[in-house]
C-alpha cells in the first residue's frame, strides 16, 4: 500500500493530478466486489466539487465522497456499541453536533487495528484533496489508515486560510517525502493574473503597471467602488462574474454599503445598473433563519411539532420535518425544547449540504473562504479597512481570493486617505521588506586556475 501526494500553487493542477493517478491506478487494479474508492475533503463546498470531478473519472461509479467530518461520524455510527464499552465519550448520543469530539473518537477506533483493518478492506484506495486544512484530530484519521489503503493526497500550505504556520497534515506530508511540486499554472494563462499571484505568494509588492487582467484600485468612498463594480458587473453574465469579501455578510458597514450602492443605483456613462446581487448562503446562515422563524434562538422553551411543521418548504425544513415525525410516531412527542430543535436544525443543514449541491445562480457575493476551491471568469474582491488577521494571513486571504480569476481579477480596496496601496500585503515598502528573509542566492561557479 502506497501514499502519493501532490503540492502546488493555486491552479496548478493538483485535483487533477490526482484524479489521474487514480484513473491509472484502478485501470492497473480493479476494485473487487464490494469495494469502494473513498473521497475526503474537509467543507461541504469542496467536498461538492470533488464530487463533481470525480463523476467524470473512472471511479464514477465506484466511489464515496464526503467530508472528514462525516466519515468521522460513520465510523463512530458502526462502532458506536465500541465506543461505549471503552467507557468514552459517544459524540452521536450528544444534543449539539461536536465534531472535533467525533473525529477524535473516530480515531480512536480506527487505532484499533480490526477497526482500520475493515475500513481498509471497504476503502482499499482513500483520496484527500484540499489537506492542508487537516488539524491533528483530522488528521490522524489519515495517520492510521496509512500503509493500510492506497492514498493520494492534494495539498498548498498557502491556501490554509486560518494559520500561517505549515499545517500538521503538510508536515507530515513533506515527512513521508512522496510528493511531487507542480509549477504551472493550468487554470489561467494569463501573464498578469499569474505575476500577481506570485507576488503575494512571495511577498513582494504587486504589479501596479496598466493592464485589464489586474486591477488594484483605491477607493476612498462607496460610491467609488460601487461605481467600477456595476460598470464591470452590468454587462457580465451572471455565472462569470463574482464578489468576493474579505469580511462576512452584516460585519463591514463599508462592504453593506458598497453593495447597497450597486443594487439600487447606476454609474458611468452607459447608466451601469442597479446590479441585483445576493449573499450566497453558509450553513450558519441558514441555520440561523430557521431558527430565527421558529422564535427559538434563545432560551429553552417548549415548542410544538406543528409549529415546526408549518415552516416553509425547503430541503432543509423537510429534513427537519422527517425527525419531527419519528419523533411522533416512535414515541408519541409533539412537544419539544428549543435546545433540541436548535441542534436537530443544524443536523438538517448539514445533512442536506453533504448530499445535495448548494450552487445558488445569479450575481453572487460571498467570503473569500466560501471561494476556496472555485473558480470564475472574472472575480471582484472588496478589501475593507479591517480584516481579521496579520499580514501574513491577509496576503493568504488575497491570493485565494484573486486566483480564482480565470481572466480578470479587481481588487478595490477601501482607502479613504489613499495610503493603503503603499502598504502590506499590497506593497513593502524598502523598510519592511528589509525585514523579509532574502531570496536564495545561486551558487557561485568556482573558477578555475592556471
Amino acid at each position: 500500500m502506497s501514499t502519493k501526494g501532490f503540492t502546488g500553487g493555486a491552479g496548478t493542477g493538483k485535483t487533477t493530478s490526482l484524479l489521474l493517478e487514480l484513473n491509472a491506478y484502478l485501470a492497473a487494479h480493479p476494485l473487487s466486489d464490494g469495494q469502494r474508492v473513498l473521497a475526503l475533503t474537509f467543507m461541504h463546498g469542496s467536498r461538492h466539487r470533488l464530487a463533481e470531478r470525480l463523476a467524470k473519472s473512472s471511479a464514477r461509479r465506484h466511489c464515496e465522497c464526503m467530508t472528514l467530518d462525516r466519515f468521522a461520524w460513520e465510523i463512530c455510527r458502526r462502532w458506536r456499541s465500541r465506543l461505549r464499552a471503552g467507557g468514552g465519550m459517544v459524540p452521536l448520543d450528544l444534543d449539539a453536533p461536536d465534531y472535533d469530539a467525533t473525529c477524535e473518537a473516530a480515531g480512536r477506533l480506527l487505532a484499533a487495528p480490526e477497526v482500520a483493518k475493515w475500513v481498509a478492506a471497504r476503502y482499499p484506495v482513500l483520496v484527500l484533496d484540499e489537506f492542508q486544512d487537516c488539524d491533528p484530530v483530522r488528521l490522524a484519521l489519515a495517520q492510521h489508515l496509512h500503509g493500510r489503503v492506497n492514498m493520494f493526497v492534494a495539498a498548498d500550505d498557502f491556501q490554509n486560510l486560518n494559520r500561517t504556520d505549515e499545517s500538521p497534515g503538510v508536515t507530515w506530508l513533506r515527512g513521508l517525502n512522496v510528493s511531487q511540486e507542480l509549477t504551472i499554472n493550468r487554470r489561467t494563462t494569463n501573464a498578469d493574473l499569474i505575476a500577481a499571484a506570485h507576488a503575494l505568494r512571495t511577498g513582494v509588492t504587486l504589479p501596479t503597471s496598466f493592464s485589464t487582467s489586474f486591477k488594484l484600485i483605491s477607493a476612498p468612498s462607496p460610491a467609488v467602488a460601487a461605481s467600477f463594480i456595476s460598470q464591470t458587473m452590468a454587462p457580465a453574465a451572471g455565472k462569470d462574474v463574482v464578489l468576493l469579501s474579505a469580511a462576512r455578510s452584516g460585519t463591514s458597514a463599508w462592504v453593506e454599503k458598497v453593495i447597497e450602492f450597486v443594487t439600487t443605483k447606476q454609474y458611468g456613462n452607459q447608466k451601469a445598473g442597479p446590479v441585483p446581487i445576493k449573499w450566497e448562503n453558509t450553513a450558519d446562515s441558514v441555520a440561523e433563519t430557521m431558527i430565527a422563524a421558529l422564535g427559538i434562538a434563545n432560551g429553552n422553551r417548549e415548542i410544538s411539532a406543528s409549529a415546526i411543521q408549518a415552516l416553509p418548504r425547503d430541503r432543509v425544513a423537510t429534513q427537519l420535518n422527517r425527525w419531527v415525525e419519528h419523533q411522533r410516531r416512535v414515541l408519541g412527542r409533539i412537544e419539544f425544547r428549543a435546545t433540541e430543535v436548535r441542534a436537530q436544525v443544524k443536523r438538517a443543514v448539514q445533512h442536506v449540504r453533504s448530499f445535495g449541491s448548494t450552487s445558488q445562480g445569479g450575481r453572487r457575493a460571498m467570503t473569500i473562504h466560501q471561494a476556496k476551491n472555485r473558480e470564475f471568469q472574472v472575480v471582484i474582491v472588496l478589501w475593507p479597512f479591517q480584516v481579521v488577521g496579520d499580514v501574513a494571513l491577509a496576503r493568504r486571504w488575497l491570493y485565494n481570493a484573486i486566483t480564482r480569476a480565470k481572466r480578470r481579477a479587481i481588487v478595490i480596496v477601501q482607502d479613504p486617505k489613499k495610503k493603503r496601496l503603499n502598504a502590506p500585503p499590497f506593497a513593502y515598502p524598502p523598510a519592511v521588506a528589509a525585514l523579509a528573509p532574502p531570496p536564495p542566492q545561486p551558487r557561485a561557479t568556482p573558477r578555475l586556475q592556471g
